[in-house]
């Protein structure tokens, strides 16, 4: 069992089409899970109802995130030799290291991968080479999505499959 959380990105229809179809390209997780910015990093539950009240208590005061994706970034995974493509946020950016910081109080304190930096985005490429995810980065040029986060969801991903099992909407 591997839970994580994540808020699903939203946009205009016409910007989340172009997110996903550049997913659909690169991602091998498109298929599995939409567009979203991951806040908690995928752990194993110690005790998975503290886990779930903390969570749903965290996200019942917080209220929704505007960001704007900016940029697009090649970064290398800590745990392997892959690389990604992050689109990253100028607006909301603040805003979500704040709530990445306060899910990881209290139950999930133990869960802090110190070792991975937390920079806020939505994946939408894998690749096997870092010259690869720099090659895209270049081909793509600048980015300017305007969206939101709306919802928190708590997931369990295990075995190829995301299943909820919690969903909280943020306010306002």
């Amino acid at each position: 069992m591997s839970w994580l959380i994540v808020a699903p990105f939203e946009a205009a229809p016409m910007d989340l089409a172009r997110i996903e179809t550049l997913r659909k390209r690169h991602d091998p997780n498109q298929a599995i899970i939409p567009a979203h910015v991951t806040l908690v990093f995928p752990f194993t539950p110690q005790d998975p109802e503290a886990v779930r009240a903390h969570f749903e208590a965290v996200a019942a005061t917080q209220v929704r995130i505007r960001c704007r994706l900016a940029a697009y970034l090649a970064i290398r995974d800590a745990e392997d030799r892959t690389s990604h493509v992050f689109m990253v946020p100028d607006t909301g950016r603040a805003e979500i290291e704040a709530l990445h910081d306060q899910l990881y109080d209290g139950p999930l304190s133990a869960a802090l991968r110190l070792d991975i930096p937390f920079i806020p985005h939505v994946t939408v490429a894998a690749f096997d080479h870092h010259d690869e995810a720099e090659d895209l980065v270049r081909s793509l040029g600048r980015v300017g999505v305007a969206g939101w986060l709306n919802r928190l969801d708590l997931l369990d991903f295990s075995e190829g499959r995301v299943t909820p099992i919690a969903r909280v909407d943020l306010l306002g």
